[in-house]
């Protein structure tokens, strides 16, 4: 298929809201999948290179793994990589420039087609993190909106969620990008990852923060990236810490469907380093299950 009927052909949305038809665990035992950015940051500290400790995460609990992709060719080698390690590919990740003239169209054609390669391998759920800018303009962010929006209908006509991602940048300047992601887009069109730890640390280490973010915005979430913290540092294993995740557990069972559980705990200048990576992710499974579950 060429690329410009592709484009058209996956934008050409019906009206209905697709359903991902993936169930992320049961209550009693929800579906957890970790982050690559956490399996490279914590085996990382050990010189290990994670993708040769598949079957280690799996033996401890660990259900599937949310890549960074950037092209379809990359979703088809690691989709049949994890599945040959009995790993899920239920969601992937990947940056993108949705705010430039004269690169929103060639990302939405790339973001198109790696979620539809994806969708081949289990990916219920891309999510996309808005390339960073400080200060994007008034016009940047209307137009940046209007992307989210047409890839996100693009997406849905394949059977895939989009799913917003932010860090910090996002959440300054009064949470303007952030919040106009969200109040600018269709809520059909473009759902929301639930960033525990940058609502928490982009606002200031502020718990209020994130459930006020959680009471706005929680029906919107798809997917929820849990990171903890002792003291505002990132702490060695998820748990109990800064952010009340008892609280946050409950938040997310009020949402018609339990979002989708990632790990993404990571460590950072003064965390400490006490357990071997696998522990880590043993620990942290553990505690997953028995708070969210």
């Amino acid at each position: 298929m060429q690329r410009r009927r592709f484009l058209t052909s996956a934008l050409a949305v019906t009206g209905a809201v697709l359903s991902t038809g993936i169930v992320f665990g049961q209550d009693d035992k929800p579906h957890v999948a970790v982050n690559q950015y956490t399996c490279n940051s914590i085996y990382g500290r050990e010189k290990i290179d994670f993708w040769t400790r598949l079957d280690e995460l799996k033996s401890v609990g660990v259900d599937g793994i949310e890549p960074s992709l950037g092209s379809a060719a990359d979703a088809a080698h690691v989709g049949k990589r994890l599945a040959a390690h009995g790993l899920s590919m239920r969601s992937i990740y990947s940056g993108a420039n949705l705010h430039e003239e004269n690169a929103a169209d060639a990302e939405i054609l790339r973001l198109l087609e790696l979620g539809t390669k994806a969708k081949e391998f289990g990916t219920a759920i891309l999510v996309v993190n808005p390339a960073a800018k400080k200060a994007k303009s008034d016009a940047e962010l209307i137009f940046q909106a209007k992307n989210f929006d047409k890839l996100g209908a693009g997406l849905k006509n394949v059977g895939v969620s989009l799913a917003f991602h932010y860090h910090t940048t996002e959440l300054e300047f009064g949470g303007r990008e952030f919040h106009h992601i969200l109040c600018g887009t269709d809520p059909a069109n473009v759902s929301l990852c639930f960033e525990e730890h940058w609502s928490y640390r982009g606002c200031g280490n502020s718990q209020v923060a994130v459930f006020d973010h959680l009471k706005l915005y929680g029906n919107r979430s798809v997917e929820v990236h849990l990171r903890q913290s002792i003291d505002n540092i990132w702490s060695e294993f998820y748990g109990d810490g800064d952010i009340d995740n008892v609280r946050l557990a409950a938040g997310l069972k009020k949402i018609p469907a339990m979002p989708h559980l990632v790990l993404e705990q990571a460590a950072e200048n003064g965390t400490p380093q006490t357990l071997p990576a696998v522990e880590v992710f043993r620990r942290s499974v553990e505690y997953i299950r028995r708070v969210f579950g």
